[in-house]
């Protein structure tokens, strides 16, 4: 092909991708913001991202950097098709704002800021409004201020202080949506694949989102994973069960890595609106059941002692798979188990880079065998 003619098929290639996104930006102030937020034109769901992690010293800074009239990194938001605007990247900054002044709503003010402290208990829960500022690193005189004792021009200079916002307007393809989100996160604290997935297609249908935030909370699967809490932050634990759900009798259906994988069965699943919840629920909570009664703690755990996904996606399909048979015996489970530990081809399907389309084949496909074989 000639140059000319590649030229010709570039613009095609470009025109038609840029026709798939439908995106704009405005420059709005923090009061606007709280204005949008209390008239929930701007939606704020920390139960789909990370929770409120950013201490009272990284807090301070950002209203430090305002009045100081430093700029304020943009945010982004996904614009659905009533107008509503939810938040996708720039919780903790927006979430700062708001809950200085007061105004973070019930649901919200009560989640339990995680990186505050490690010594507050799991289940505890602090009041996020009306906190107060810290010394800051260049105005030491902010200690001790709230937003009812700061001087009135300045609680004005914070509303009136303006910040980017990056919209994502709601025609734009929903495949579009996750690319650009991908692509615009390039912040300190990067979305991982899970944050950007509930963010974008929640919007559409949250009967998926909902469901895996629900398994994830399984008491015996937080018994066997022990995720540390930043994995939990990075919605690790929910990427673990919709890896589960997307798995689960679909060897021959894998056509690519598992994030792309995850990506696209997220979207069929929202967008074809036949996702049986119920189905998966029963499923996985039946797994769950059946490894709580007859296993110890370490199943998914190398001899290292280290948390192995390939293992978990092993054992939780491999007893999903072939459901009546482990329930009928479930003496098999461990001796199972213990095969495909030990097992070679398994270990060298499930090493480093693991997540090819290649290597996810051949470790469920020997997964099938040995889970499948009475014989093994």
């Amino acid at each position: 092909m000639d140059i000319e003619a590649k030229k010709i098929l570039l613009e095609k290639q470009i025109s038609d991708e840029r026709a798939r996104l439908s995106s704009d930006r405005m420059d709005i102030s923090f009061g606007e913001l709280m204005n949008l937020y209390n008239s929930d034109e701007l939606i704020i769901r920390p139960e789909y991202q990370r929770l409120f992690r950013w201490t009272t010293a990284q807090k301070t800074g950002l209203i430090e950097s305002i009045l100081l009239g430093i700029p304020v990194p943009p945010i982004f938001v996904a614009e659905d098709s009533d107008g509503i605007w939810e938040l996708v990247d720039g919780l903790q900054r927006v979430s700062t704002i708001i809950s200085f002044f007061g105004k973070l709503k019930d649901d919200i003010s009560k989640i339990r800021m995680d990186s505050e402290s490690d010594e507050v208990e799991e289940d505890a829960v602090d009041n996020l409004n009306f906190w107060e500022l810290e010394s800051g690193s260049l105005i030491a005189e902010l200690e001790g201020f709230t937003a009812n004792t700061l001087p009135q021009k300045y609680l004005i200079n914070i509303k009136r202080a303006v910040c980017r916002v990056e919209i994502l307007r709601g025609e734009s393809n929903t495949a579009m949506k996750y690319e650009l989100f991908k692509r615009l996160n390039s912040g300190g604290s990067k979305l991982t694949a899970q944050e950007i997935r509930n963010a974008i297609y929640r919007g559409i249908d949250s009967s998926v989102n909902e469901l895996v935030e629900e398994l994830s909370k399984n008491s015996n699967f937080l018994r066997f994973t022990q995720l540390s809490k930043q994995k939990k932050q990075e919605l690790y634990d929910q990427e673990l069960i919709l890896r589960f759900i997307a798995f689960y009798n679909s060897v021959e259906k894998i056509n690519s890595n598992t994030e792309t994988y995850l990506d696209n069965f997220m979207q069929e699943s929202v967008e074809n609106g036949n996702f049986d919840v119920e189905k998966y629920r029963r499923l996985f909570k039946e797994v769950m059941e059946l490894l709580g009664k007859h296993c110890d703690d370490n199943i998914f755990r190398n001899e290292r002692n280290s948390f192995v996904p390939a293992l978990f996606e092993g054992i939780t399909l491999g007893i999903a798979e072939n459901m009546e048979r482990y329930k009928k015996n479930p003496d098999l489970i461990n001796e199972k188990i213990c095969v495909l530990k030990q097992d070679g081809d398994f270990k060298r399907f499930s090493g480093s880079a693991s997540n090819s389309k290649s290597r996810i084949r051949n470790r469920l496909g020997r997964v099938k065998e040995i889970f499948g074989n009475s014989e093994e």
